[in-house]
């Protein structure tokens, strides 16, 4: 018998009647089953307005979180109190208490007023997996939907939480986690036979950030969810990973396509932790894995095939779980074979030769392309021994400090921009000829350094965001059998990344 569907609860950043009647209406739209309301966000004069929420445009859930587990409400249960007993007489269909703070109102609520109950704990990383387990159990006197989120990394997940999770039969029960696990267990919220799954709002651009980072957007959710059991899940592994936009682009592009699937994105803190995370994945319903700096090495050792992009990189992007066997490739490569194709064709490079800054992923991407378009390539990087490796790997001439000299075409291949106030540390304008082009493979960067340093020498600059999503189409068509259409790989690359 197939287990139901988890209803989807999106969590509404907003912090007052006005912002929250709009984003209900917008969870609704967008496939939600009901509404959380956090008032511990609301100011007092703003929760007193509490009854104009009504009627609303889906059921909602009223939530108070005290300071000590991770909200703005109030910790003592005497302040609490008064709140959640006028919440509790207003139409809601829900309330979320804390178990540590409000048991005994809940025993003193009349029934069916509200009808739904969550009694939830916010714990602290590193907490046993037998506390967790016993919250979850709790009283089985209580009339309650048992919630436990705590921040985990993937490792723990899956070697500490999920065996000691009960069984859904000891009554209903929701353990979600933040932090570099936090997608996992929404992801799998139908697999572990959840009745509830928290989720976001679906992001916009200049729409408020989700409540909790973790939530995967609702409208990315709900038609896995519909879908289940035998969608696929998709993820990108990396450290970081938070800021990928890896999962809006699949995301989009399954909408379009008719497909119904699930990416989402993974912190993975080691090397033996991303060892043993793969084959869990593989058994827990992933098909597609892309891998980010700096996994991309571990990624190809870890495969039992490998692909000829990978075996030309030495390095490995995008792994494909399917039979038993886990398969490496590389579309770092297709990508920038296509756009350096495109440069040579246009007026921008002349295809001679190129300057390539760095010695990781991006970087032997870059110089195996350079070597399969015949095409002389130096490279530089911050350190000497890596740079000496990966001229030696790709027939490539190492350029030292004394040996700068302006290039045409720079293709910068370091993780410098994904953060403020990041330093080159190599004087890229010294590499630069007037009128000629720097690539960036970071997307959307929040540090200028690079671009800036185009500007002084007097050339034009891009980011990785076309790279990205042709790597993105790659392994799309690795997966699903064909490429978004040109038409919607034209419209996600002028959209531009500020559109997830």
């Amino acid at each position: 018998m197939t287990a139901p569907v988890p209803r989807i609860v999106v969590s509404l950043p907003g912090r007052s009647v006005r912002e929250v009647a709009v984003q209900a209406g917008v969870a609704r739209d967008a496939g939600a089953d009901l509404a959380e309301v956090r008032f511990d966000r609301w100011d007092a004069a703003e929760r007193r307005k509490a009854a104009e929420l009504f009627p609303a445009p889906l059921p909602l859930v009223a939530t108070l979180r005290s300071r000590a587990e991770g909200g703005d409400g109030p910790n003592a249960a005497e302040e609490r109190r008064p709140e959640l007993e006028r919440l509790a007489a207003l139409p809601f269909e829900g309330l979320d208490l804390e178990a540590r703070r409000d048991t005994a109102l809940f025993r003193e609520l009349p029934p069916g007023a509200p009808r739904l109950r969550f009694l939830s704990a916010h714990l602290p990383e590193g907490s046993e997996p037998r506390q967790v387990a016993e919250l979850l159990r709790g009283d089985s006197a209580l009339d309650a939907v048992r919630k436990v989120v705590l921040p985990a990394t993937v490792r723990s997940v899956l070697r500490d939480l999920l065996p000691s999770l009960p069984a859904a039969g000891d009554g209903p029960r929701v353990l979600l986690t933040t932090g570099p696990s936090g997608a996992l267990l929404r992801a799998w919220s139908a697999r572990l036979e959840y009745p509830f799954v928290f989720a976001s709002l679906p992001l916009r651009r200049g729409s408020d950030p989700p409540v909790e980072p973790s939530q995967i957007p609702v409208d990315r959710l709900r038609p896995f969810l519909d879908a289940s059991p035998g969608a696929p899940l998709f993820a990108l592994l990396g450290r970081p990973a938070g800021h990928s936009q890896s999962p809006y682009l699949h995301g989009r592009w399954m909408r379009a396509t008719g497909r119904a699937g699930l990416y989402i994105s993974l912190d993975v803190e080691s090397e033996a932790e991303f060892v043993e995370a793969v084959p869990a994945f593989a058994q827990g319903g992933f098909v597609g894995l892309n891998v980010t700096h700096p996994w991309k090495s571990v990624a190809v050792a870890s495969a039992s095939r490998v692909g000829r992009a990978a075996e030309l990189c030495g390095v490995a992007n995008c792994l494909t779980l399917r039979d038993d066997e886990i398969e490496a490739d590389n579309t770092d490569l297709v990508a920038i074979l296509r756009r350096l194709e495109q440069l040579r064709a246009g007026e921008s490079w002349d295809g001679r030769e190129l300057v390539v800054i760095g010695a990781g992923g991006a970087a032997s991407a870059t110089l195996a392309a350079a070597r399969e378009l015949g095409v002389r390539a130096w490279v530089i990087a911050r350190d000497p021994d890596r740079a000496a490796a990966a001229a030696s790997r790709f027939g490539a001439a190492l350029l030292a400090p004394g040996d700068f000299r302006p290039f045409s075409l720079a293709v910068h291949a370091t993780t410098v921009g994904r953060s403020r106030g990041d330093a080159l540390g190599i004087p890229l304008d010294a590499l630069l000829a007037r009128g000629g082009h720097v690539l960036d493979w970071v997307y959307a960067p929040e540090s200028g350094a690079v671009r800036s340093a185009a500007e002084r020498a007097g050339a034009t600059y891009e980011d990785g965001w076309r790279l990205l999503v042709y790597q993105a189409a790659a392994s799309f068509a690795l997966w699903w059998g064909s490429e978004p259409s040109p038409t919607e790989v034209a419209a996600t690359l002028r959209e531009g990344p500020c559109a997830a």
